[in-house]
């Protein structure tokens, strides 16, 4: 019981019938990791610097690219086959699960940190 009311982050999840951990990035995962990702960083930029005319053609057409990449990551992330995942699993629960190892591994504040031990350009 949490006498503070604040919810606790769950360790688990269901991807389909398999309940899986919230991965832990080590370094040998993040090397996997970037390996697989391949389009996703340039859909979002085509995303992100589409005209405004053409922000939700640009957006369908980067998910439906970027999303076998992301059953690809899921998959190295969780252990789970991504054939299984791609015929079985509801996008809502890799949603789930990607956004629960994001803030358990504080991506978010990775990213920050990262950056700020790199050199500062001069204007």
């Amino acid at each position: 019981m949490n006498i503070f009311g604040k919810k606790k982050e769950t360790d688990a999840v269901q991807l389909g019938k398999y309940p899986v951990e919230v991965a832990k990035l080590t370094p040998a995962k993040w090397k996997q990791l970037f390996l697989a990702l391949d389009k996703i960083p340039s859909l979002i930029l085509q995303v992100i610097s589409a005209p405004k005319t053409a922000f939700y053609p640009y957006l369908v057409n980067a998910i439906d690219i970027g999303l076998d990449e992301i059953v690809e990551i899921t998959a190295l992330l969780s252990g789970v086959e991504a054939e299984y995942i791609r015929e079985e699993v509801g996008t809502d629960e890799i949603i789930e699960y990607l956004t629960l190892t994001v803030k358990k591994n504080r991506l978010d504040s990775q990213a920050k940190n990262v950056k700020s031990l790199l050199p500062k350009l001069e204007k």
